[in-house]
């Protein structure tokens, strides 16, 4: 425990501990011009305040064409230094450091953000953006590290204690390294040593800009996990190179946008995945190692440092979800950490749509400065009808407030969470219910296993109620299926059936197609039947390649735009064909579970939270649950 709360230097920066917050995007600069906000400000104090040794901002552009998201952080222009001071002082009067990432977004930046022509080493266009990058000419290359070394330099004017070099992600320096995005006929493709010719050039720079004001550091991939990609045996002649150049630090991250999954992990993707990368790099080099990418458990955290597999831990989505994280490690609080869960719905999915972050299991996440529970003057007593993670967050947040708070369960304490963690590849929603358990026995939290069904079932005198009560799943409109023996899909994952023999679902939105993998994996052939053009709708861009791949490994058919004339007990009828099946299983919908909110309406002051004033996520179940609280 002593190694992750004792200093490290990067080069002449002295860290007070071992944890740094990882850079990634957060959605919170200004919209288009990319100026620093004071929501941005206030987002980074509050980890600094929880003892997290260095913020690194997320990708700062040093060119306007190199801008990858409208929220995006901004230092091209001598007008921008000013905001970044301001956030450099507010950070080191909160007692951080902070470190500037400056990077040219490449072939993954986008005309539709910039309205200008990406520059990319080929004219190779980003898979996921879909968009028309031009090869970068020799005068191009130029001009772009000079914008480096411009950064660099109001960076340290602004402040900054360390300017870190992006060599990851597929942007511009990563993409001359990668053989997958490096298609040139000239010096600076074919072999690493001629890829590295301008990443290198660039760093080198920077470096020789900034002398001894500030250290330079990288962040590279260990792994782009492109078959045609960069690998980490190239990786380590690359980092053996920048330390010969005078960088200080190696941050290891993976993968990028066209591998996107290992850029961003979402939760299928091993937990600590990297360390063994950063273990095996810290053979060759004699600089600090960094390392990210979901380290989020206690011990994971622990041992990495403990046994020397890296020397410093970037942490991005966990200190999202606990700015407290920091601490509640130094005070050995290990049971009390808020986990995160690895979903990107707040954050990433977020970020990318060109909003702020949030979080699905801290409601407070980029709105620091205006989400603080205040005690209440006018203690009320509440009755919360619901034990779902819209309920529960209400409840704990009333209960701090000062309120008098009881918690009608009416089933099972976490709702839907134990049926969203049952699918494969979901596990991790099981540390928010365990959080959620944690807090009810430390707060005390008055749970009674109660059903109400209308409004004389309530045992006291309360002033206020908040609806919590969920949604339950709708039966579609379909000749004969009231005469089908047929199974909801959220009874499946509640109570973990197993079905064998052909099962047919009708419904491919989320809850169908996770359905359709937990059966398949279980060995029943697996048939979805959607209305609509396509399955999976709104999910982000983090899971639906992945879904997509796991839907063909376990041979689950899927019709699309597919209208159902009848249903018998047996098969499903549809225009062109017929489906034959031993299970149905309805996949259809939701609609909200409110029919007490009238009759309580008569008695009480009523409060409709989550599912139950409209069906949609578990993100907004947690935040509408909290604003209420706030409200309250």
């Amino acid at each position: 425990m002593e190694k992750l709360f004792t200093p490290i230097k990067i080069g002449n920066l002295e860290l007070k501990n071992r944890f740094v917050m990882a850079p990634m995007e957060n959605g919170l600069a200004e919209v288009g011009t990319g100026e620093v906000t004071q929501k941005l400000i206030d987002f980074f104090v509050e980890r600094v305040k929880n003892e997290v040794s260095m913020i690194i901002t997320g990708s700062i552009g040093v060119s306007p064409e190199g801008r990858g998201l409208p929220t995006q952080l901004s230092l091209f222009e001598e007008k921008h230094v000013a905001g970044h001071k301001r956030l450099v002082d507010a950070i080191h009067n909160a007692g951080g450091k902070i470190a500037a990432q400056i990077y040219h977004a490449g072939r993954q930046a986008s005309e539709a953000i910039t309205g200008l022509t990406p520059l990319a080493p080929s004219a190779i266009p980003c898979s996921i953006l879909g968009n028309h990058p031009k090869e970068i000419t020799l005068e191009e290359m130029e001009k772009i590290k000079e914008k480096f070394v411009k950064s660099a330099k109001w960076a340290v004017e602004a402040g900054y204690d360390l300017v870190e070099v992006h060599f990851a992600h597929g942007y511009l320096l990563h993409s001359f390294l990668s053989p997958h995005s490096n298609h040139r006929n000239d010096e600076y493709n074919g072999s690493l040593e001629n890829r590295m010719k301008y990443p290198m050039a660039v760093l080198e720079a920077v470096i020789e800009a900034v002398g001894n004001k500030v250290p330079v550091t990288i962040r590279i991939s260990a792994d782009e996990y492109l078959e045609d990609g960069l690998h980490f045996a190239e990786v380590k002649e690359i980092c053996k190179a920048v330390e010969k150049v005078g960088c200080k630090a190696v941050s290891l991250t993976a993968g990028s946008y066209d591998s996107v999954d290992y850029a961003i992990q979402p939760m299928y993707i091993p937990s600590g995945f990297l360390v063994p990368f950063a273990r095996e790099l810290k053979e060759e080099i004699n600089i600090p190692v960094m390392v990210a990418a979901r380290l989020n458990n206690a011990k994971l955290i622990l041992d990495t440092i403990e046994h020397g597999d890296a020397d410093i831990l970037c942490i991005g989505r966990g200190l999202i979800a606990d700015p407290k994280l920091v601490v509640k490690m130094k005070e050995k609080d290990y049971d009390n950490i808020r986990y995160c869960v690895a979903c990107n719905q707040g954050c990433i999915d977020r970020v990318l749509g060109g909003m702020c972050a949030h979080c699905l299991v801290n409601p407070c996440a980029g709105e620091e400065a205006t989400s603080k529970l205040e005690k209440t003057n006018k203690p009320l007593n509440i009755a919360v009808i619901g034990a779902g993670p819209a309920g529960l967050t209400a409840a704990l947040a009333l209960k701090a407030k000062g309120h008098l708070v009881t918690v009608y369960n009416g089933g099972k304490v976490g709702g839907k969470l134990d049926a969203v963690a049952t699918p494969p590849e979901k596990e991790t929603f099981r540390l928010f219910k365990k959080y959620l358990d944690e807090q009810i026995s430390r707060e005390k939290l008055n749970i009674v296993d109660k059903k109400i069904t209308k409004a004389s079932d309530l045992d006291a005198n309360f002033d206020t109620v908040v609806l919590a009560t969920g949604a339950k799943q709708t039966v579609p409109n379909i000749k004969g299926l009231e005469k089908a023996n047929y199974l909801f899909a959220e009874d499946i994952l509640e109570n973990k059936r197993v079905l064998k023999g052909a099962t047919t679902i009708i419904g491919g939105g989320l809850v169908g197609t996770e359905t359709a993998k937990y059966l398949a994996k279980n060995n029943s052939k697996v048939t979805i039947i959607e209305m609509k053009d396509n399955i999976a709708n709104g999910i982000g861009g983090t899971f639906i390649g992945h879904l997509f791949a796991k839907i063909a490994e376990l041979k689950i058919d899927v019709l699309t735009s597919a209208t159902i004339k009848e249903v018998t007990s047996c098969k499903v009828i549809l225009e062109d064909k017929e489906i034959k099946f031993d299970n149905l299983v309805i996949a259809a919908g939701y609609k909200a579970n409110n029919e007490l909110e009238l009759e309580l309406e008569k008695k009480y002051n009523v409060y409709k939270i989550g599912d139950a004033n409209s069906p949609r996520r578990i993100l907004d179940a947690v935040d509408e649950g909290y604003k209420l609280a706030m409200k309250l």
